[in-house]
């Protein structure tokens, strides 16, 4: 091939000043070995972690049932928060503890914000900004930030579209400093989720004037933490004895747990549902006010457990109100219902020879309906009542609830491999202990 005339040209002027030319290697060769050892004797700057996926959040408003503020910061991409159509609005997560902020990323749908400020707290109360501008695009906006708080929250001010703010996910990126998601809960063993009772010291509270529903006793850890709170609901003709067994438990796990009594005995799924949400409601209220044991003590996330009418109960609260953020639906009754829209993660505890609601006929449908929601199905051997206080294998029960909970209320992933992999895998293949199972792992 004939050689270009800039390669003839470079060729002659390499050939016609050798020295210069190997000085300048030599000179290159001294800058690029200082460097390199300028590189590698510099430590390694410290990765920030995704401190927002999963944590509880709220916000100034919704569009609707299916764009909660939760959406902006589950991980997923294809869900979003969407507020009203005025301005301002905002939407908060609360880290669960004090934290170093230094990066925050908005992923946009269409409907933007052209101003907005990002700010921290350490109580929700009081805020700092820490990120302002006027100026915004949308799109994909990844800020460098300095500050830090337990929450943190974006602050729209002007919408750049007519429709309200829309973010597929609001990502908080930074270092803890304060108390770890487990909030002092030690390393979890098969021993320790086996006993009837978890490390914390619990204590016992009565719901002086129930609000939406019958009755409410509240079990709590008695230390300086906040908890997601669990609303327990009985079946038909139940009462709070139902589900006695598990409120010690969760509670000593690391959750605030309301045992509701309903207001008649006869009461439809549908109407256990409203009263999950009401003893929900009042529940957060007690723990935002002074006054009562309970006070300081929630930290926003709720869930729920129910059994028979009770389990199709959880599933009208998942359904309907976007605070509940997973549920455990134990032998659940509910007859043509659908609940293809729930996306929060659902445990589902049946029964292999119940009559009255087997899996069959309820549970397997609506698991197989859900197709955005992390689901978890065990069949176990016994009737009906295999959920409920006095019957079951609740060793077993026990663990898999309490880990379930811990994972999607708490974000605490040291409880997944109870629930995914092989150390579930005994669990999961004793016939004499699971008839059934089917999961969404890993998660």
């Amino acid at each position: 091939m004939r050689p270009s005339s800039r390669s003839t040209h470079t060729t002659v002027q390499l050939r016609t000043r050798p020295r210069a030319m190997t000085a300048l290697i030599a000179l290159a060769t001294t800058i690029g070995l200082a460097l390199t050892l300028l590189t590698v004797a510099a430590p390694p700057a410290a990765a920030a972690d995704l401190l927002s996926q999963g944590q509880p959040a709220t916000s100034s408003s919704t569009e609707n049932a299916s764009t909660p503020a939760s959406a902006a910061v589950d991980g997923n991409t294809g869900t979003r928060w969407s507020s009203t159509f005025s301005d301002p609005q905002w939407l908060e997560v609360d880290l669960g503890a004090t934290a170093t902020i230094s990066r925050v990323v908005l992923r946009w749908e269409a409907a933007y914000a052209r101003a907005f400020q990002i700010q921290t707290s350490d109580n929700g109360t009081a805020w700092t900004t820490i990120y302002s501008t006027t100026t915004s695009t949308g799109g994909v906006q990844t800020l460098d930030v300095n500050g830090s708080g337990r929450y943190v929250r974006f602050h729209g001010t002007q919408r750049g579209t007519a429709y309200g703010y829309s973010l597929w996910e609001f990502q908080v990126y930074g270092s803890g400093e304060g108390t770890p998601p487990g909030n002092g809960i030690p390393d979890p063993t098969t021993a320790s989720l086996e006993a009837t009772n978890g490390p914390l010291t619990t204590a016992t509270y009565t719901v002086p004037s129930p609000t939406g529903y019958g009755s409410g006793t509240v079990t709590y850890p008695t230390n300086s933490s906040s908890y997601p709170g669990v609303v327990l609901m009985p079946g038909y003709q139940g009462t709070q004895q139902n589900l006695q067994w598990l409120a010690p438990r969760l509670a000593s796990w690391g959750f605030v747990v309301i045992n509701v009594g309903t207001n008649t005995l006869t009461d439809d799924p549908e109407s256990r549902g409203r009263q999950i949400t009401a003893a929900g409601t009042q529940l957060l209220a007690l723990g935002n006010a002074p006054g009562n044991p309970i006070s300081g003590k929630l930290n926003g996330t709720l869930g729920a457990v129910g059994h028979s009418m009770g389990g199709g109960g959880v599933m009208a609260a998942l359904r309907d109100d976007t605070r509940f953020r997973a549920g455990v639906p134990t032998a659940p009754y509910y007859p043509n219902a659908n609940f293809s829209a729930v996306t929060e993660p659902t445990f589902f505890l049946t029964c292999q020879s119940d009559p009255v609601a087997h899996g069959n006929s309820y549970a397997v449908p609506w698991y197989n309906s859900m197709p955005q929601a992390e689901k978890l199905y065990i069949e176990v051997p016994g009737d009906h009542l295999c959920p409920m206080t006095g019957s079951g294998n609740k060793a077993k029960q026990g663990k898999w609830i309490v880990s379930f909970l811990s994972l999607w209320l708490r974000a605490d992933t040291r409880f997944s491999p109870f629930l995914c992999g092989p150390v579930r895998d005994a669990d999961k293949s004793n016939t004499s202990l699971v008839t059934r199972w089917m999961d969404t792992c890993p998660y």
